[in-house]
């Protein structure tokens, strides 16, 4: 995330804060009431926000490397019906700010590509995950290289032991992108 700065993250949430991955991947999720959702690179909050609308309870913690993009996350959300339930950190993938065995669900919407280092990356995946929690990854397909990016983090899943329970790409009139969820394996 060395290239982000001040600058940077207002000019991302001026033009990606909503993009329409973090709505129609979260439409996509069946998520149960009471959960606690943990996203890795959540850069506006547009993602938490909308899942927050869709269950009753649960706690929504939003991770971004970039101060200034965790402040943005926080003003976007101060008119939020659920506010008293999200809560942003500053933090990377390899160092998530957050206990052990927490999230019920753990997102990287268009996030994963960032991370400076995604094997300790997806380790601090494993060690904030419940025994049944779900991870799940959205990256827009329109970027090039995504076909080549997905089967390289496929095996890096792998050889992490996360088991692939869902792969598919999405579509619509707004936006294309693949999704993958994963648990934990044995």
């Amino acid at each position: 995330m060395s290239d982000w700065n001040t600058e940077t993250a207002e000019w991302y949430a001026q033009k990606y804060g909503n993009y329409p991955t973090n709505r129609f991947g979260i439409d996509e999720l069946d998520l149960s009431d009471n959960s606690t959702i943990v996203d890795i690179g959540c850069g506006t909050g547009s993602a938490l926000r909308h899942a927050a609308l869709k269950i009753k309870g649960g706690k929504f913690i939003g991770i971004d490397p970039v101060p200034r993009m965790v402040e943005i996350a926080i003003e976007e959300t101060k008119e939020h019906m659920a506010i008293n339930q999200i809560e942003f950190r500053v933090g990377s993938a390899e160092n998530l700010p957050v206990e052990n065995n927490i999230a019920d669900y753990v997102l990287a919407f268009d996030s994963i590509d960032h991370w400076q280092d995604i094997e300790k990356g997806l380790l601090e995946v494993k060690r904030i995950m419940q025994l049944k929690g779900k991870f799940i990854i959205v990256k827009d397909n329109s970027v090039p290289g995504a076909k080549k990016a997905i089967a390289d983090l496929t095996n890096k899943l792998d050889s992490i032991e996360f088991v692939i329970v869902d792969k598919q790409t999405i579509s619509n009139d707004e936006v294309g992108f693949y999704m993958i969820i994963v648990e934990l394996g044995k």
